[in-house]
């Protein structure tokens, strides 16, 4: 029949053949697109950052973790996350506006000034639906990286250090143009350090022709390392974390992301040194300056002082190689983070003074409190070799450190070394010289010590009549001070008539509203004691505690407006009136917490108090709570008197689950 219509056979054999043949040639050129396809998507995700678990290019929202894109991992503190909460940048709202818009966006800051994190931040605001497109530098994969973000609709192009990818086969204002003019559901935000940026734009530079354009093309945001006021004010709304609390105490010197970045790269590093390794001398020395910090010594260090001090340690490590002095110095001032080191020095040439990267003196304490109760201190003979070069001033902060960890022989030692130091360079009656002993005889007085510290007190005393005549303020006070100790050692009428005759006098010349007139008051109406009617004593308690509120130089949070709520709490809770006494109790604790600190003496005093004060009126289960803390405390300041807070714990607990559980 075919034949009839003029067809041949061989006619349709040979056209089934091209027909075979096109159906091969469509199928191979569709097998090949699609291998293609599948290869790229390969180099993508094989080029780009990939979050855990996914299966390809991630959502913004959904890199949660920025140390994914490279931000530095800070040290972690108990009930704290991976990194600190985000503290806002100026630029903040302006790199959000300019994301939003689909632009490129190049951020410039130096290394640790908090680029990538600002970054980070701002994307997640302006964009957290778009696919992030993060490439990691390697420029076999970026050109089919840099179509892909060409071909994706609503995408952003992550380029962390700009530099990395400005080299031939890499980006180009081709590519960036391409990326974000077609559409503003695309925007590029890119970093780079100021000086590569400056080696860019430089004219005849190797960069300059190719990238010189790309990098103008950019709308340039620049971040400063310090913050600014506004930045520190926000920064300070967030003190709730631990790591911008303690940052925030060095941004004289330190910029807040440049500090918090640094330190645990700089701890670590130090840390390793000295379980092992070829650089213990090196991380002995930073030993010894973390030692003095921990002191309380806050000059920068002399070499020769750390050299002497990091001898003692060495005697610890027989089996550690120790390398050469002049090595040891070069590694532990060799740049590691930035512009910081272990140790900085403060000057110019190699024997300039150095300072100690303050996080490595907190790390240090944590370290040795987590590791023992009580934490270990410094050592003596450490102690001894830097309380010997001392100042007077100096001295006594090292003397009450001493006394903060419980090592009152030290403390003494410290405070009479004070006064000796003053005495040496001023004289028996300069001011300085009897500073210092007021400091000591309170001490003395607050450690129990009553008979050298009435001695002390009636020398400064005698001292100040003579110099300034006995109505003198600062002669007063001494008198004050006098009066005090003298009661504590039996010699009541005398003391209390002292104490009113002092009254009088500061009555008359300073005022009745002076601090110092307030404070001789509040010791004269304790001394007194139970001479005065209850009722009669709180009511003028009462009008004590508004004055001081109400002065322009104390207010609610004084030590001295706090002393006098604290003798209110008492002889409200001595006439019955629990409940009242216990709520000015917790007033002052928590005052006392703010303003003098969780392990000053007072505020261990107040706990106590309110302790006793739990138990007593039948709540057995907050006392005991209350003691729990206590005890925490004074076992980390090595307090003597914690073998009667076990008891007072033992005594409550039994009381909630019976005597067998205590």
């Amino acid at each position: 029949m075919l034949q009839a219509t003029g067809v041949t056979t061989a006619w349709v054999l040979a056209l089934g053949v091209v027909l075979a043949g096109l159906a091969a040639a469509f199928t191979s050129m569709a097998q090949r697109s699609l291998e293609s396809r599948s290869s790229s998507r390969v180099a993508v995700q094989d080029g780009c950052l990939i979050v855990p678990g996914g299966k390809g290019l991630p959502r913004v929202s959904e890199v949660d973790d920025p140390t994914l894109l490279g931000v530095r991992h800070a040290w972690r503190a108990p009930g704290t996350t991976s990194l600190p909460p985000y503290v806002p940048r100026d630029v903040h709202g302006e790199l959000v506006s300019l994301l939003h818009a689909g632009m490129f966006v190049l951020l410039v800051g130096d290394h640790l000034s908090g680029a990538r994190r600002t970054a980070y931040e701002a994307m997640r605001a302006a964009v957290p639906d778009h696919t992030l497109i993060a490439p990691h530098p390697a420029v076999d994969k970026l050109r089919v990286i840099l179509d892909r973000a060409k071909k994706n609709s609503r995408a952003v192009l992550w380029l962390d250090q700009l530099d990395q990818y400005l080299v031939p086969g890499g980006l180009t204002l081709s590519d960036v143009r391409h990326i974000v003019s077609a559409s503003r559901q695309r925007a590029i935000i890119a970093t780079i350090r100021p000086d590569l940026l400056s080696q860019v734009e430089a004219a005849g530079s190797a960069y300059s022709s190719e990238f010189g354009p790309l990098v103008h093309d950019a709308r340039q945001v620049w971040l400063t390392r310090r913050f600014s006021t506004h930045e520190l004010e926000r920064a300070q709304s967030r003190t709730g974390d631990p790591r911008i609390k303690e940052a925030l105490q060095f941004t004289a010197d330190y910029g807040l992301a440049e500090y918090i970045g640094a330190s645990l790269t700089l701890y670590t590093h130090w840390r390793s040194a000295l379980e092992a390794g070829p650089h213990a001398r090196g991380a002995l020395l930073v030993r010894a300056a973390v030692d003095c910090r921990r002191l309380g010594l806050t000059r920068v260090l002399g070499r020769e002082l750390l050299q002497d001090l990091h001898t003692a340690y060495l005697a610890d490590q027989p089996r550690l190689q120790h390398e050469p002095l002049a090595a040891a110095w070069e590694w532990s001032t060799q740049r590691r983070v930035g512009t910081l080191s272990l140790l900085l020095p403060r000057g110019e040439g190699g024997g300039a003074p150095v300072d100690v990267f303050p996080h490595l003196v907190t790390a240090t304490q944590q370290h040795e409190e987590q590791r023992e109760s009580p934490p270990r201190w410094v050592r003596d003979d450490v102690f001894a070799q830097v309380l010997a070069c001392t100042t007077g001033d100096e001295a006594q902060t090292l003397a009450w450190s001493a006394h903060t960890y419980g090592r009152r022989p030290l403390a003494r030692r410290a405070y009479q070394h004070a006064v000796d130091a003053s005495i040496r360079h001023h004289g028996l009656a300069d001011e300085r010289t009897l500073l210092a002993q007021t400091d000591f005889a309170r001490w003395l007085h607050l450690t129990g010590d009553f008979a050298p510290a009435e001695d002390i007190a009636r020398t400064v005393v005698q001292a100040r009549r003579r110099q300034w005549g006995a109505e003198h303020p600062t002669t007063l006070a001494a008198r004050h001070l006098l009066a005090v100790i003298m009661f504590e050692t039996g010699q009541q009428d005398t003391a209390l008539a002292e104490c009113e005759a002092v009254l009088v006098l500061q009555s008359r010349l300073l005022g009745d509203d002076h601090p110092d007139t307030l404070h001789t008051r509040f010791t004269r109406d304790a001394l007194r004691g139970e001479q005065e009617p209850p009722h009669v004593a709180v009511a003028r308690l009462h009008s004590d505690l508004q004055a001081r509120i109400n002065h322009p130089e104390l207010g609610e949070h004084h030590p001295a407006t706090l002393t006098t709520r604290f003798t209110l709490a008492v002889t409200l809770w001595q006439t019955g009136q629990s409940r009242q006494a216990l709520d000015e109790c917790r007033t002052v604790l928590q005052g006392r917490r703010h303003t003098l600190g969780t392990h000053h003496p007072h505020t261990l005093d107040t706990l106590n108090t309110m302790a006793t004060w739990l138990g007593q009126s039948g709540d057995a289960t907050q006392a005991a709570a209350a003691f729990t803390e206590l005890l925490a405390l004074q076992e980390h300041l090595n307090d003597p008197r914690l073998h009667d807070t076990r008891a007072s714990l033992a005594h409550w607990l039994a009381q909630i689950t019976g005597p067998g559980t205590a």
